[in-house]
């Protein structure tokens, strides 16, 4: 189990991820490669993926009522429904926006580049980062609702435990 404080920096760390994807890609569509493909996907998955990976393992949910058919499937991943609507619905339009900056960017990436024009090639360089930006930026968005919808529910149980008690 990873504890609470782990997962609130696993969730800050993964904030950071989008941010950065955000502004990365804001100056991709001006027009400015603000830092080179390789070290911005690089520091965009290393600050996402560990907190996309602490959402999905820390939303699971035991099984209650009637018993699945195997054996081994004790819980099953749950989406982040612990979240205020408000939360859920700024992850929604985050996602939304770096699912349409992805998207537009395939659609200019070209198949048949013209040697030696360096234009067309920077600007190749460009929708394959801004591609590679928005997916991560993506991840990173579910990952910091899954994270923080992981850290609502803890709260909230630790809360009707110390009432309990």
């Amino acid at each position: 189990m990873i504890s609470r404080r782990v997962l609130l920096l696993l969730d800050v760390l993964c904030l950071a991820g989008v941010l950065w994807c955000g502004v990365l890609i804001a100056g991709l569509l001006r027009g400015q490669t603000l830092v080179p493909t390789g070290t911005a996907t690089a520091v965009a998955a290393a600050l996402v993926l560990p907190g996309f990976t602490a959402g999905i393992v820390t939303n699971r949910r035991a099984l209650r009522g009637r018993r699945p058919q195997s054996w081994f499937i004790r819980e099953v991943w749950a989406p982040p429904v612990d979240l205020p609507r408000w939360g859920l619905a700024a992850a929604a339009v985050v996602f939304l926006a770096f699912w349409v900056a992805g998207l537009s960017a395939i659609a200019g990436i070209s198949q048949n580049l013209r040697p030696g024009d360096p234009v067309a090639h920077d600007r190749q360089v460009r929708h394959e980062q801004r591609f590679a930006l928005g997916v991560l930026g993506g991840v990173g968005t579910g990952g910091t609702a899954m994270a923080a919808a992981t850290l609502v529910r803890r709260r909230r149980t630790e809360t009707v435990h110390l009432i309990d008690k």
